[in-house]
């Protein structure tokens, strides 16, 4: 794709959010979390694009989606034939965690750097620091407004290093990591996602064989506080997110292992899941968000099999949607 098309696509869905019709989404008001079709007794499964080895997904404060993958990320965008996605990065990689930070997107990736992009019309990643670990993986701000990285859970090219990362950024220079530290080890068994709510940090882990595990701590100016369990279930974890309610944070959870979906309640129970084989191999979920995509919906990435990037099995972004009710 031209720099001609990327510009073209920008506007375009500039464009569309500016409208009341076509398929763009003005929600006002946004669903509480436990009214969210997580069935599929009420929703469907549709795949929107592929996307090689799908991973990670981070849409901004406006509305721009951007999804991780094994070969590259990408902005999501509608142009006049429908979704498509733009590769943000010339050299390509195997990318995992995003955040987004002072108008900056962040993407981790398994070269072991840290790659940085102005969110401006067309964003343009490029390494700025390494990272000095093997695996990072999820990513999310911190109170601090420093970035904080999971290593996990593990790594083709080192034995499993379970740990958070701190990269400092200089104030004014988005693009200008200052120190990269240690700021959890220990208390981890094989750590992948990452998210944060307050001065709250959520993380996902396997624990025993086949246990998945969200786990939450407590960031202060001192360090991280104890590590309490969450959630669990029977499967193999991946990133999740979070769904903000009065009564704390719902968890928005793939079983990247059996294939299914769950939503917990903030107290840790199962508030309504997708049976297992449902998905492919998925990786993370969130719900969507206007422009593109309407607040009762969820963004799914099928990773697929690791390491496959050309198969029909995952290796794309999906929605489930609440079907239309019929008489």
């Amino acid at each position: 794709m031209t720099l001609r098309d990327r510009i073209t696509s920008v506007l375009l869905l500039a464009m569309l959010a500016a409208c009341s019709g076509g398929d763009s989404h003005t929600d006002t008001a946004l669903p509480e979390p436990q009214d969210l079709c997580v069935d599929t007794g009420c929703g469907r499964l549709e795949t929107l694009l592929r996307i090689p080895d799908a991973e990670n997904l981070l849409f901004s404060d406006d509305g721009r989606l951007f999804v991780s993958g094994g070969e590259n990320v990408y902005e999501v965008a509608r142009a006049e034939s429908g979704l498509i996605a733009t590769p943000l990065s010339a050299s390509g990689c195997n990318f995992t965690g995003l955040a987004i930070r002072a108008e900056t997107l962040y993407a981790a990736c398994f070269d072991g750097q840290l790659y940085a992009a102005p969110l401006t019309a067309v964003a343009q990643l490029a390494a700025i620091t390494p990272l000095g670990i093997a695996a990072p993986n999820g990513m999310a701000v911190g109170p601090d407004d420093a970035l904080y990285i999971i290593n996990g859970p593990v790594a083709t090219t080192a034995l499993p290093d379970p740990k958070i990362l701190r990269v400092a950024l200089a104030p004014g220079s988005p693009l200008q990591a200052t120190d990269v530290s240690v700021w959890l080890e220990g208390g981890m068994l094989a750590p992948n996602g990452l998210q944060a709510d307050g001065d709250q940090f959520y993380f996902s882990e396997s624990g025993l064989p086949d246990i998945a595990r969200v786990r939450r701590l407590t960031w202060t100016a001192e360090g991280p506080g104890p590590i309490e369990t969450v959630a669990s279930f029977i499967g193999v974890p991946d990133d999740f997110s979070l769904l903000p309610s009065a009564d704390g944070p719902y968890l928005l959870v793939p079983d990247f292992g059996l294939g299914g979906l769950r939503l917990f309640a903030p107290n840790g129970d199962t508030q309504a899941a997708l049976p297992p084989l449902t998905l492919r191999f998925p990786s993370q979920a969130r719900r969507g968000q206007p422009p593109l995509f309407s607040s009762d919906e969820i963004l799914i990435t099928e990773k697929g099999v690791l390491g496959d990037t050309v198969s029909p099995i995952g290796n794309r972004l999906s929605v489930f949607r609440r079907a239309p009710v019929t008489d």
